[in-house]
């Protein structure tokens, strides 16, 4: 056969094939083209083909951020896509509401045309997004649209995943209280799409949040040590383990003030791991959060299994944003999307946002980033998984 690129050598694991196997990769034309031992002996083109020596490394699935903001130049805090990605082993990046119905389209001409990154979004309920930050785009009534939400849906099905609130108090919503969040579940509902729900600083009790959304619906910010939030008397709050039930989704989205080691440490003593780890990243946020891979390395020192962190960023990930078979995974065909990730064995000391230390003796770092094919970005740490080209 002939590759393109061949990842060579890694601890291959895929959480929606269940794989973890040492397996070379091999890519043609920007698709995986095969999976196996010693791929090598089977190329006919050795000399025009690419080689990632991935030893002593993982082989992911391209990673999937379900919570950031990219829409640069119209957003106050946002961060570059492409600056991001391209060195966190991210290759799809979904934005939080930037855009809300009225500068839907901008995003898309400005963000997503232009980034190598795979780049979707949740649209806000508000037709103006998170342009007014830190004003609150949800207070005044008439911007919360459902039927612009419905016709911006309609002009962009195959960038829009879903919807977002930010249900943060009466600074973000006003006097509102949860109408925004009943408009956008309604908009969700009627096209099948979740809703992802900011409960940082949220005015309501979480029951009553909790109560408006239905199975595949979002909360971020799971983690967040502010009032209203997960847990109750040092335990999760039996209205939070109901909507869990119920099939309602729980995401870290770290941020620059919504994860506390605390909170994360009481859910995970009752086992209680998010469904999918995010970054929250933005201008502000970045100096905490860093990287998706640091999140998932704080989510490993409180003790999510490391299995489930993978999944939390492949596979499930992506079925949270209906993209399930399509993205989060290595199977033959699907595009060459990779991450190269070390678990590497060192003391680290981590800072969650709300001043809380914890010690911990491994973290994840980045080797290559690999979008549709092509080696993308410097390596994280020089000198480390340096790609040759083969002579």
């Amino acid at each position: 056969m002939e590759l393109d690129l061949l990842v060579r050598g890694g601890r291959v694991v895929d959480p929606e094939m269940a794989i973890d196997d040492q397996l070379d990769v091999g890519v043609r034309l920007g698709r995986i083209q095969a999976l196996g031992t010693n791929l090598a002996d089977r190329v006919t083109n050795r000399s025009a083909m690419q080689i990632v020596d991935a030893t002593g490394a993982l082989v992911l699935p391209g990673l999937i951020d379900i919570h950031a903001h990219v829409y640069t130049g119209v957003c106050p805090l946002t961060v570059q896509a492409d600056e991001v990605a391209s060195r966190s082993g991210v290759t799809t990046i979904v934005s939080a509401g930037d855009a809300g119905a009225n500068t839907i389209e901008g995003f898309r001409d400005l963000v997503v045309n232009r980034s190598r990154t795979r780049v979707l979004a949740f649209l806000h309920i508000s037709t103006v997004g998170l342009a007014p930050f830190p004003v609150g785009e949800a207070i005044q009534p008439a911007l919360l649209d459902p039927v612009a939400a419905d016709r911006a849906i309609g002009r962009f099905p195959d960038m829009i995943v879903g919807l977002k609130v930010r249900q943060g108090g009466p600074t973000v919503t006003g006097t509102n209280e949860l109408e925004p969040l009943r408009r956008a579940a309604s908009v969700g509902q009627q096209h099948q799409l979740p809703v992802m729900v900011h409960i940082t600083e949220s005015d309501a009790p979480l029951a009553d949040l909790l109560a408006l959304l239905s199975r595949g619906d979002i909360v971020t910010h799971c983690f967040t040590g502010s009032a209203n939030g997960l847990i109750d008397e040092g335990r999760i709050a039996e209205a939070a383990m109901a909507a869990r039930q119920r099939g309602v989704l729980f995401d870290v989205g770290h941020g620059a003030g919504s994860f506390d080691f605390e909170v994360a440490e009481a859910a995970a003593r009752m086992a209680f791991w998010p469904d999918t780890i995010s970054t929250d990243l933005h201008s502000i946020s970045a100096e905490k959060a860093k990287s998706l891979p640091s999140v998932m390395s704080k989510m490993l020192a409180v003790g999510m299994p490391f299995e489930e962190v993978i999944a939390a960023v492949t596979a499930r990930a992506a079925a949270a944003i209906g993209r399930g078979g399509q993205l989060g995974s290595l199977t033959v065909g699907a595009v060459a999307d990779i991450a190269v990730l070390e678990l590497k064995n060192s003391p680290v000391e981590f800072t969650d946002t709300f001043g809380h230390r914890r010690t911990a003796d491994r973290q994840f770092a980045v080797r290559h980033t690999i979008r549709a094919g092509a080696v993308w970005g410097a390596p994280a740490h020089p000198g480390v998984g340096t790609s040759v080209l083969a002579e």
